[in-house]
């Protein structure tokens, strides 16, 4: 129930739109109907010899029995309408009315999709555009835990679901009701005794349908979670592609994805041959009734009793015509329980806790004036993970270059990573400038900082789009003078179009360390008062290196710069350094005191051969 209320809460800004589209549905089926009604008319009293005669009998038959006048008020309705002097008149009286009621139901079947069908895109747009903010929104830990893949999945193939039993069911989710609810009345006008024998048919057919709907939720939740992992394994061979290659690694790839696509095939085959059983067990069920009212109707007007033969043509018209949204609602229920295991996914991370950018009461740092103290700190991932931090204390001044060095996994990047809030701490805490980081606006705490990660990220735009990403009104020259410092000018402006030069997806056109020195450019442009380093030399070559760290040392007059080092070769001048090892906090010092009183940073000073 919970679902159909989320899903409800984005149909809901539409209900205007769906009014109007219910109205013309009802439009819809009320001129179908008279354009029905008057074709029966036509077979019964075109080729009467005397129409004003039937008229009568019409009249002293249903005067006889109470329960038939509002049939008879009907029927003698559209006569004394349709009936006219001579046959000719009437035909082409006729002719018209089922024209007219043709052109009307059709205009309004028009109108109803075209509104629908506005409904229904918009409805899509909104909700990918709402799994986009949402996503954005979400702390880094929990895109730790998905794939990638998997999440594009989501947005994009789920959401494609969504959007299908929009698209072949909303419509009929109006119509068919209507249409039905329509017939049912008529049916009962014309005969209850009839109509109460076709209703028995209808429990047995509803539970099949829920029965087999159910199971078509469960098959399709199994389905769009193998679609996701075929994504995610498709995705990762092709981002990894330069690997494979290297490694010859190709059949076994193409045989991984193999199997993930066989177990899809094998998931969707079950479930769509479930879903192929519904319409078949439903007509079987129809005709079964269709053939038992044909004998048992028959029946009754082969012995006069209390059923005529145009009754019982006017049943069997609307009988049939109820058919058809029957079956639409029977197949409705199969799409929409796929949407629904479709739906669960999408609301499954719209449900997600979203990062807290202003808590109640939240502070906004203008800047970042004196010292941050790291008190305490324990971190750990998840329950099951032993600690990543421990128990970890140090304090960075304004204006200082702080190292972290140690072996990998010793928690270095995961500590920097603590200040801009990516992750919360288990204990402890981070103070800047007296302000506990949680208390103040997320927004205004990563606006004093700029980050080079590890993993340069670069996006599918220009050059100057990518350096002065995040940043308004930035002109040509700072975006130049950022690329000057950063080392990045020079390769730039041998480029056929300079700044917009396109670099492709991850910068793709660009080598190793051009693509690192944009980033560096990039952080540079933005000016912050505190610089996060991740291994972001380990790219450049010696000569880029060497100016990048010069232009780095510049900055340290104006900043506040805290590098995670690969190279110690890069850090030789810092004023502190912080040794990690296994979580913990080894040793505090500067270059030349470590090497005599650190038996960690001595041994990776001397694996890399470390000129002092």
């Amino acid at each position: 129930m919970t679902l159909y209320l989320k899903i409800l809460s984005f149909i809901k800004p539409y209900w205007k739109a769906i009014s109007a589209a219910v109205l013309l549905t009802f439009i819809y089926v009320l001129f179908n109907n008279i354009s029905l009604w008057v074709t029966v008319d036509f077979i019964n009293e075109i080729f009467t010899k005397d129409q004003s005669e039937k008229v009568e009998v019409v009249q002293q038959d249903e005067s006889k029995d109470s329960d038939k006048k509002l049939l008879a008020v009907i029927k003698n309705a559209f006569k004394s309408v349709i009936i006219q002097d001579n046959k000719y008149d009437t035909l082409l009286l006729i002719c018209l009315v089922i024209f007219v009621s043709f052109f009307i139901k059709n205009i309004a079947l028009y109108s109803k999709k075209v509104i629908l069908n506005y409904v229904e895109i918009k409805l899509i747009v909104n909700f990918r555009n709402k799994l986009h903010e949402k996503m954005l929104h979400l702390p880094l830990s929990y895109f730790d835990k998905r794939h990638s893949g998997e999440l594009t999945s989501i947005v994009f193939n789920d959401v494609n679901a969504l959007k299908t039993v929009l698209q072949s069911s909303f419509g009929k989710m109006i119509l068919s009701p209507v249409q039905i609810l329509f017939n049912v009345v008529l049916l009962f006008i014309i005969s209850w005794e009839l109509s109460l024998l076709t209703l028995i048919i209808v429990p047995v057919s509803t539970f099949v349908i829920i029965k087999i709907g159910q199971s078509m939720r469960r098959r399709s939740r199994k389905v769009f979670r193998q679609i996701a992992n075929v994504m995610a394994t498709f995705q990762e061979a092709i981002s990894s592609v330069r690997i494979v290659k290297a490694f010859t690694n190709e059949q076994k790839e193409i045989n991984k994805f193999y199997d993930t696509n066989l177990d899809y095939f094998k998931k969707q085959f079950r479930a769509n041959r479930l879903k192929y059983a519904t319409s078949p067990i439903n007509e079987v069920l129809l005709v079964l009734m269709l053939v038992f009212l044909l004998w048992y109707g028959g029946n009754l007007v082969y012995a006069n009793d209390g059923l005529k033969a145009d009754d019982f043509l006017y049943f069997l018209v609307f009988l049939f015509t109820m058919f058809k949204p029957i079956k639409d609602l029977s197949g409705i229920n199969n799409v929409l329980q796929s949407g629904f295991a479709a739906a669960e996914r999408v609301f499954e991370i719209l449900d997600e806790e979203e990062e807290v950018y202003e808590k109640a009461g939240a502070i906004k740092i203008e800047s970042f004036s004196k010292q941050i103290e790291f008190t305490d700190l324990n971190f750990r991932y998840n329950e099951t993970e032993p600690l990543v931090i421990n128990d970890v204390s140090f304090t960075v001044n304004k204006g200082e270059m702080v190292a972290f060095v140690g072996h990998s996994g010793s928690g270095k990047t995961t500590l920097v990573n603590l200040l801009p809030r990516f992750y919360e701490p288990d204990s402890g805490q981070i103070v800047m400038d007296g302000h506990d980081i949680r208390d103040l606006t997320l927004h205004s705490l990563r606006h004093q900082m700029s980050i080079v990660t590890q993993d340069t990220i670069l996006f599918n735009d220009t050059i100057r789009a990518n350096i002065a990403y995040g940043l308004e009104d930035v002109s040509d020259d700072e975006i130049i003078d950022a690329a000057k410092v950063a080392n990045a000018w020079e390769f730039i402006k041998k480029m056929e179009k300079g700044l917009d030069a396109h670099i492709g997806e991850k910068g793709t056109r660009l080598s190793g360390g051009q693509k690192q020195r944009l980033s560096i450019a990039r952080a540079i442009l933005k000016n912050p008062a505190i610089l996060i380093l991740d291994e972001a030399t380990s790219a450049l070559d010696t000569e880029s290196e060497r100016l990048v760290q010069q232009a780095i040392d510049n900055l340290l007059e104006s900043r506040t710069v805290l590098v995670i080092a690969h190279r110690l070769s890069t850090i030789t001048n810092a004023t502190k350094i912080v040794v990690m090892n296994d979580g913990k906090i080894e040793a505090i010092g500067k270059h030349n005191e470590l090497l005599s009183t650190c038996e960690t940073y001595k041994k990776l000073s001397q694996d890399q051969i470390i000129e002092v």
